[in-house]
């Protein structure tokens, strides 16, 4: 089941705010970009309910480029946030919500954990270089500079997928 991305947002954002680091928004973007194609990978489905977009410095979830947008390159201090429709005695209304991956949802909070393990003390700008280099799905990504293109998750999901292959060669002992 897909999930919204605000809600892989504020697993990043807790997981931060519980080891006493900070997130800038950009670090929180190629964070969700790398749950996400590690989820493609390793369950060959999408993890988030939206796709990602290649923009011009990198790939991009635009939900999460607009809730935190505002702090810039400083360090977010909120977690995402949704309106929920609630209908109370005939009236209809709207409530703002925190987003979670459930508790039950075993796998995708294993490896939200697992990808911040990994990537948390890398830099914004290190992560952007990641994202950047040759032959990754958003370098590969035809008129990346046209606001709103889509990376081709085929293409995530068989770059993650060789990722996990090398990463496990590498691990094999020698012959």
């Amino acid at each position: 089941m897909p999930y919204s991305a605000k809600a892989v947002a504020n697993e990043f954002l807790h997981l931060a705010k519980d080891e006493g680091r900070s997130i800038t928004p950009m670090q929180l973007l190629k964070l969700i970009y790398f749950v996400y194609g590690w989820y493609w990978a390793f369950a060959n489905e999408r993890l988030l309910d939206e796709r990602v977009q290649a923009w011009k410095y990198g790939p991009v979830v635009p939900s999460i480029y607009h809730e935190f947008k505002s702090f810039g390159n400083e360090p977010i201090n909120s977690f995402a946030t949704e309106f929920k429709p609630v209908h109370n005695g005939g009236k209809f209304g709207f409530r703002i919500e925190e987003p979670r991956v459930p508790e039950c949802e075993a796998f995708p909070r294993k490896l939200i954990t697992r990808v911040w393990e990994v990537y948390k003390n890398y830099s914004a700008i290190e992560l952007s270089r990641m994202t950047h280099e040759p032959g990754t799905p958003w370098a590969n990504t035809p008129n990346r500079e046209v606001k709103g293109t889509t990376i081709d998750d085929d293409s995530i999901r068989n770059y993650f997928v060789e990722l996990a292959r090398q990463n496990d060669a590498s691990r094999q002992p020698a012959a």
